[in-house]
């Protein structure tokens, strides 16, 4: 239990605090309870001889002096005391680790901790020097790991090619004495590069002009075409919105609509579009909003982006404010290390990186950059985030208006309601030395139903809800009182008669409850009142504070602090730690920066792995030890390097992989490449790949004419911070729309079944690469969902309405669905199915063709 390294500052305090005399009552409340109880529970495990944690638990003096976690009480203060958030089980710490105490037992300790430890003659505590902690020295293994080498422009090729790439692949290859692929024909590759850049399928004129141009220039073109398309930054922000763990409600414990989430994703497919440089689009969502200069599109653009630390689970109704706020740092960090850097930041918040050279003092360095900027408007239960205006200055002041008038009215709320509820525990705590005579009262109402129990409680000045309370226990007791001990227990239980409830307000000061009822209704008035002013999910800097590293993650136990700065693996030991506000302006700066060894590299295998299915290193969140060594290292430096040379464009990056040879390589198999090389890591043909969610519904409503292509906007119906229902098949939203599946909202805990079914990734956590599942519900839900009933439906009207013979209608289904013209034996085969059919109708026998054309495995695959 409770094993942390000491801490200073809290030694120190608990040794100063002065060991008073135990009052008479108190010493026997400590011998009569608190003494048994320890010793049957806790001295097992920390005494004199055997000490879990370093602590002993058998005297004051030990208890103050702590363990490797520091102190395990603060007299006085329960809320900060190790030993009592152990035995609730709310935090890491767990104590007993298996089995928690009753109620009772954690109650009584404590009311033992909040009434100043009274430890009958306990001996006065010697102060303990803090030990400085200890600095962690870097391996050179560490050091030397490939991912913190600096990205440097590789010697060419050993093989020549015209494309770099092609001689960096050819030369693994031939090394292995593997074979290549041939290239894929024609009507193949406008298929795999139409859904690779757009996510839709091409339709039948597009392919036979491709086919047709012998132009040299013809695939440059068709290249060229397809990066100019909107939906190319449709289907790319997706791929970006997986790694943003992107979703329209909060999840969690309270799954509230995320409303103007919508405006990030919409800021994420524009930026995809404009080719916006990496490096800006990094600092956008890191820092936009203290970006200067640019257009009022640009700043506003800048503000939108920080969404991206915004959109993350949060747990609402933690009532730890500290812990809450600790646990949101937690997520934007952990998400933030992967989805730019390819570094699980997160596993050093209780103790150094178990695998990678990143420290707690890196973690907590970093976590003061964000603990210094503003991303809730509180930590209370029910927390809100932090949202600012879009639009003119004066729609601006408006909103700012309403805020200062809301914090008012909501200030003007919390302040009786505080002192009422401090009223109310004190009377509690009062009306708990009666319990006996409220039992007694209890069992009086209960041999006498005539007696009225508003007149029993004036008469004993007793709150009338607690006897109520007290009234409905009785009823169980059969006419006698319980004993002592049990008396004690629900005396003591804080779900029992005397727990804190908003229904004595009015029992205990009348005035004050009234005060407050008028002050709540003011704040709904105000609520009311809020102008109609566009708003974005966005942070903006607080007050700068550093952190001081948390032990083992728990923010009551305090190490050293932790000046904000940068990782030292990265940036060095001779940095200076950050003064500017938060940091986090040049900590986007360091993090977008071409000296930084990894955001050029991890972006990079981003685009690599769309478009061959792998990436170069093929766990593309994880580049630190844990994660795969790269298969092609000097052509991953290669494609980094000309990233960065070429201003940070993506589309450059799509350019060069699309042209080379290796992406035009056909799927065939080898069975000796194969045995060689089952996985394929050397690319010696290029990969099969089923269609993702997103591309199998777009693409079957594109097939049906259904396909809404309005760009942008929300699908929401939720309002915003409204709560969402959680499950799917329950679910407000309607995901009827025929809009690109972009644009679908994806609530947490509930995403739309056509998308879990085809491996939607979970919105809560960074997902570079989707897992890829094939289980018989896939084809099933295919069959029989409702998408495949309106879109086949659809497919169907559109035939019939041809001025056509069915054996046009058969060959121009083929066409549309699968890009290519049928064979005889398909065109025989279907005209069959169709005659066979008939006795249906002609509409349900040419439903149940388009049907098997969109559920078939040459629909939902590229070749």
């Amino acid at each position: 239990m409770l094993s942390r390294p000491v801490t200073g500052l809290l030694l120190l305090f608990a040794c100063c605090l002065p060991l008073r005399a135990a009052a008479p009552d108190a010493a026997t409340q400590f011998e009569k309870k608190i003494r048994p109880l320890l010793a049957e529970k806790c001295w097992g495990c920390h005494n004199e001889t055997k000490q879990k944690g370093e602590l002993r638990l058998d005297s004051l003096g030990a208890m103050l002096a702590g363990g490797e976690s520091g102190p395990a009480v603060v007299p006085g203060k329960p809320e900060q005391s190790l030993l009592i958030a152990a035995l609730k089980h709310t935090e890491q710490l767990k104590m007993p680790p298996k089995n928690k105490l009753p109620d009772a037992d954690i109650a009584a300790l404590t009311e033992w901790v909040k009434a100043g430890a009274v430890w009958p003659d306990a001996k006065p505590v010697k102060p303990t020097e803090m030990k400085p902690a200890a600095v962690r020295t870097f391996t050179a293994e560490e050091k030397t790991f490939w991912a913190f080498q600096p990205v440097r422009e590789p010697r060419p090729p050993r093989v020549s090619s015209a494309n770099p790439i092609d001689g960096y692949l050819r030369e693994k290859r031939e090394d292995a004495h593997l074979p290549a692929a041939p290239e894929a024909d024609r009507r193949t590759l406008i298929r795999r590069l139409t859904f690779d850049l757009t996510g839709l399928p091409p339709t039948m004129a597009e392919v036979e002009r491709f086919v047709n141009d012998h132009s040299p220039n013809a695939w440059d073109q068709l290249i060229d075409r397809l990066l100019a398309s909107p939906a190319y930054g449709e289907k790319w922000g997706r791929r970006w919105l997986d790694v943003a763990r992107y979703a329209d409600s909060n999840g969690m414990d309270e799954n509230l609509a995320h409303a103007n989430a919508w405006r990030y994703r919409d800021y994420v497919i524009r930026a995809f579009n404009a080719d916006k440089p990496y490096d800006q689009f990094v600092k956008e969502q890191i820092a936009g909003d203290m970006l200067s200069g640019g257009t009022d599109a640009e700043r506003a653009d800048g503000l939108t982006a920080t969404g991206f630390l915004i959109i993350g689970p949060k747990m609402l109704a933690e009532d730890d404010p500290m812990k809450m706020r600790m646990d949101i740092i937690d997520e934007q960090l952990d998400t933030l290390g992967q989805a730019f850097l390819g570094l699980t930041l997160g596993c050093a918040r209780c103790h150094d990186h178990k695998f990678d050279p990143i420290t707690a003092q890196d973690y907590y360095s970093l976590a003061g950059i964000f603990y210094s900027t503003k991303t809730m408007q509180n930590y209370g239960v029910v927390a809100r985030w932090h949202e600012r205006p879009l639009g003119s200055p004066e729609a601006a002041a408006k909103l700012a208006d309403f805020e200062r008038r809301l914090k008012k009215a909501t200030d003007a709320v919390r302040k009786p309601e505080r002192e009422l509820r401090d009223k109310v525990k004190a009377r509690l705590e009062t009306e708990r030395k009666q319990a006996a005579t409220y039992s007694a009262a209890a069992l009086e109402l209960a041999r006498d139903p005539k007696q009225k129990l508003e007149q029993v409680a004036e008469a004993k000045k007793f709150l009338p809800s607690v006897l109520k309370k007290w009234q409905a226990l009785a009823a169980k007791w059969k006419d006698q009182p319980p004993p002592p001990d049990e008396l004690s227990r629900i005396a003591a239980d804080p779900k029992g008669p005397f727990q804190v409830a908003s229904t004595l307000d009015g029992e205990v000061d009348a005035t004050l409850a009234g005060e407050l009822k008028k002050a709540r209704e003011d704040l709904t008035a105000v609520e009311k009142g809020k102008p109609a002013v566009d708003e974005v999910m966005a942070v903006e800097d607080d007050k700068s504070q550093n952190l001081k590293v948390h032990l083992r993650g728990n923010h009551l136990t305090l190490g050293q602090e932790a000046p904000r700065r940068f990782p030292t693996i990265l940036a060095g030991e001779a940095q200076s730690p950050l003064s500017k506000g938060s940091g986090r302006l040049e900590f986007a700066e360091w993090v977008a920066s071409a000296n930084n060894p990894l955001t050029a590299r991890v972006m990079a295998n981003r685009v690599w792995l769309g478009h061959f299915g792998t990436g170069l290193v093929r766990s593309p969140d994880n580049f630190g030890k844990l994660g795969e060594r790269p298969t092609h290292p000097e052509l991953l430096d290669f494609l980094a390097t000309e990233f960065v040379k070429s201003g940070w464009s993506v589309k450059h990056l799509h350019r060069l992989i699309v042209k080379s040879e290796s992406f035009r390589m056909s799927t065939r198999y080898d069975p000796v490449a194969f045995q060689a090389d089952p996985d394929n890591r050397l690319y010696w043909h290029f990969n099969r790949r089923r269609l993702n969610a997103e591309e199998q519904r777009d693409g079957m409503l594109a097939v049906a004419e259904m396909l809404d292509r309005k760009l942008g906007g929300s699908l929401m119906t939720v309002p915003n911070r409204q709560y969402v229902r959680s499950t799917s098949s329950k679910s407000q939203e309607d995901y009827n729309q025929p809009r690109r599946s972009v644009y679908l909202p994806i609530v947490r805990s509930a995403v739309y079944d056509v998308l879990q079914a085809n491996d939607f990734p979970d919105p809560s956590t960074p997902a570079g690469l989707r897992p890829t599942t094939t289980v018989p519900s896939q084809a099933l839900f295919l069959l029989n969902s409702k998408l495949a009933d309106q879109t086949s439906e659809a497919f169907a009207k559109s035939l019939l309405s041809l001025k056509t013979t069915d054996i046009g209608r058969i060959e121009e289904a083929y066409r549309r669905s699968l890009s290519r013209s049928a064979t005889p034996a398909e065109v025989s085969r279907a005209a069959k199915y169709l005659k066979q059919s008939s006795g249906t109708g002609e509409a349900k026998a040419w439903q149940g063709f388009c049907r098997v054309l969109l559920s078939s495995a040459e629909f939902a695959f590229v070749e």
